[in-house]
């Protein structure tokens, strides 16, 4: 047991991820706890899954435009810089629509405007808050830390829904916003401490033509790098839109607003679990992540069939392991197969793939759960998604036999 919990936490041997972990799960709390409020705020103020889905969409159609660029300037710049300065700027966003909720002064069309702002420091912060951790731990930690970053991240979806459960229905949605501007601040200390020796040399190239071309061939003369963005693209469209969903299917059980909290909180509970269980023994291989989205499509359709409340928190724990199964091995898998002077350009595709996706799947959702109901949008989405993945298993089986039939080690990558 010793040994097993060892390998499973052997990324916090290092103090600046150690100190990065700590800041980010503080973070990642209140940023779940402003999503849930964000949505309830809508859906109070409108009643509408289209116009949810719109503001979802607004907020991550920067992620769309912009996140190649920012890829760029993660492969050109001090990644832990450029953390701290997104961090200060996604505070501003989140402080205001707190005081415009102490005011009363809270609409609908402030709130898709700060949604743009906050979208645009995420476009920008996602490529360099992904690949810091392979600047702060070796090699062969590299995938064991992105793992456990999926745990902490999937510890917020628990946490942070769940308090804004809470605080909604006893504090209110002014202290929920402002609870996540603390989170930033926290963030940003742990930043600060992290030394600048603690963190491996990088060969950061100077500014060129053509860099983002560049990225996008390198990704497309990859086969598994390309399955994975395909795939995940695909699955990005009809699937991966849980600030939509999640919140539509939970009304659907009851209109009150702790709901939202437990079904976001049941599936970050089974992330965790999945992610902890996995992180030790993890391999990103492409057969693994081939399976993984298999898996992902079988519980997406369970979830869309749950006849009763308890059943459908049970199906929301199991999808939430399998989903966060599915992303930390794309992840790790598209580090691990690109080489590090444009990882941060071809990580940045991927961002793109998962949530770049959302100004097209956040409005198609919601309007598909508005007018069919949310089971109706889930489950098409889960046939979309295993037809996908048969697809992808076939390709690669074809474009690289070598990479696909050939076992991986965990640390296998290039650098």
């Amino acid at each position: 047991m010793s040994g097993y919990l060892s390998a499973t936490f052997r990324s916090m041997r290092h103090r600046a991820y150690r100190l990065y972990f700590t800041g980010q799960i503080v973070s990642t709390v209140g940023t779940w706890a402003q999503k849930v409020a964000q949505a309830w705020l809508v859906l109070e103020l409108t009643g509408s899954g289209t116009l949810l889905g719109v503001t979802v969409g607004l907020q991550q159609a920067p992620t769309l435009f912009l996140t190649p660029w920012a890829g760029i300037i993660a492969d050109r710049i001090d990644r832990r810089l450029m953390l701290l300065c997104t961090n200060w700027a996604a505070a501003v966003p989140a402080a205001a629509m707190g005081v415009l909720v102490l005011l009363d002064r809270a609409a609908v069309p402030a709130i898709m405007l700060l949604a743009v702002l906050i979208g645009i420091v995420e476009a920008f912060d996602k490529p360099v808050r992904h690949t810091f951790a392979a600047d702060i731990v070796p090699t062969e930690d590299v995938t064991n830390a992105v793992a456990l970053n999926a745990t902490m991240f999937n510890a917020g979806k628990v946490l942070g829904p769940a308090a804004a459960g809470v605080a909604i229905g006893s504090a209110g949605l002014a202290v929920t916003f402002l609870f996540n501007v603390f989170s930033f601040l926290v963030m940003i200390v742990a930043l600060t401490r992290i030394r600048p020796d603690e963190m491996r040399p990088r060969d950061i190239r100077p500014k060129e033509r053509g860099a983002l071309r560049e990225g996008v061939d390198y990704a497309r003369r990859t086969p598994v790098i390309a399955t994975a963005l395909v795939l995940m693209t695909v699955t990005g469209l009809v699937a991966y839109e849980w600030n939509t969903a999640v919140p539509l299917l939970a009304r659907e059980f009851s209109p009150d607003a702790a709901m939202i909290g437990y079904f976001f909180a049941a599936m970050g509970a089974g992330a965790i679990a999945g992610s902890l269980s996995l992180a030790g023994i993890l391999v990103a291989a492409p057969r693994t992540f081939l399976g993984a989205a298999t898996a992902f499509a079988a519980a997406l359709g369970v979830v869309s069939l749950a006849p009763s409340t308890w059943t459908a928190l049970v199906a929301m724990f199991v999808l939430g392991a399998v989903a966060t199964t599915f992303r930390a091995l794309a992840t790790s898998l598209v580090q691990l197969e690109s080489e590090a002077v444009v990882r941060g350009r071809v990580v940045s595709l991927l961002i793109m793939a998962i949530n770049g996706t959302s100004p097209i799947s956040g409005p198609l959702i919601g309007w598909m759960s508005q007018t069919y109901g949310a089971r109706v949008a889930i489950g098409t989405g889960a046939a979309i998604s295993l037809l996908a993945a048969l697809a992808s298993w076939r390709y690669l089986a074809q474009a690289a036999p070598e990479r696909f039939a050939v076992p991986e080690r965990a640390d296998r990558t290039h650098v």
